[in-house]
């Protein structure tokens, strides 16, 4: 997948989440809704200043628009959390469960 379709996907995802139509968002940076659609559907790559504008909408750093990694297939980060642990540190997977108990504590 090009660059350009991931970044689309990628705002297409992040704008959904926040609750935007196209035309909110549009509006907010100054470009039709048919651009946005555009540039959900990789056809279109926003421009430097739309991107700045993009990320403050989401409340976001502009690199978490290109952060596609946590769309990958489940059987890919389980390899890569696997890779990980088996070359971490007694300290580090300690460290690391107990993070995963809290985390589970909170969802409680």
């Amino acid at each position: 997948m090009t660059c350009k379709k991931q970044l689309g996907k990628r705002i297409k995802e992040l704008r959904k989440r926040n609750h935007f139509t196209q035309e909110q968002m549009s509006e907010l940076i100054g470009l039709e809704p048919n651009h946005i659609s555009k540039i959900e559907s990789g056809v279109h790559f926003p421009q430097s200043d739309k991107l700045d504008l993009i990320a403050k909408i989401f409340n976001i750093p502009v690199m978490e628009l290109f952060n596609y990694e946590h769309k990958q297939p489940l059987e890919i980060t389980k390899q890569k959390i696997t890779d990980w642990l088996n070359s971490a540190s007694e300290n580090e997977i300690e460290y690391i469960y107990k993070t995963i108990l809290n985390i589970k504590d909170l969802k409680k």
